[in-house]
Parts: C-alpha cells; sequence; structure tokens
C-alpha cells in the first residue's frame, strides 16, 4: 500500500484576499444598483460595499489609479504602465502596497 503525502497548505496573505475581493467590486458594484442591497453576508462574514470604496478612498491617487485599473476593471499591467506613463514594474509596486493597505484597514495589521 503507497503511503500519500501530506500537502502542507499554505494559508492566504490577506494582502491577497483583499485583491481577490476587489476584482468582483463591479459585479457587486451592479448587484447594489440591481438589489439595493449594500452587503453581502455568507456565514459570518460580511461585506459592505460601501466599506470597499471607502478603503479606495484611503489609497493616495497613483495607488488607486494603478490598483483601479489593473485589479477592478482588470487592464493588463503594460496598458496601465502606459495609461499612467510608469513602467510596468511600477504598477505592480503600486497595486501590491495598495492590496496592503486595504488588508491593513480590513483586518488590522499586515501579515508580513
Amino acid at each position: 500500500m503507497k503511503k500519500s503525502k501530506k500537502r502542507k497548505i499554505e494559508p492566504v496573505s490577506k494582502h491577497k484576499v483583499m485583491r481577490e475581493l476587489y476584482r468582483n467590486y463591479m459585479q457587486f458594484r451592479e448587484y447594489v444598483r440591481s438589489t439595493g442591497e449594500t452587503v453581502i453576508e455568507h456565514q459570518n462574514v460580511a461585506i459592505s460595499f460601501y466599506d470597499l470604496g471607502m478603503g479606495l478612498n484611503e489609497l493616495s491617487p497613483r495607488k488607486k489609479q494603478a490598483f483601479y485599473l489593473n485589479v477592478i476593471l482588470d487592464k493588463k499591467q503594460k496598458d496601465v504602465a502606459e495609461i499612467m506613463g510608469i513602467t510596468t514594474v511600477s504598477v505592480g509596486q503600486y497595486v501590491e502596497a495598495a492590496s496592503k493597505q486595504l488588508a491593513d484597514i480590513y483586518f488590522g495589521e499586515s501579515d508580513e
């Protein structure tokens, strides 16, 4: 009988959770418009559309622009870089910093 190896499951970084949450921001906005419901609840988690918007407003203008274009509108880093007049590396840095700042806002101290 062959022994199966146990796979170690790594915890997901909180900033990556925030990034994935914001990837669905436009769908959430449409849900709010069509239903009037501003909070989605599932098990022990409640997510407020307005809280997400307020979190975006905490970002610096450049971080917000890079994050909005790359994550929320799902534009490629190359296209965002062209729009913003910066490098793709800078886009990645802005998006990563924005994700970490949003995680700090929602979860408290970052996990790094």
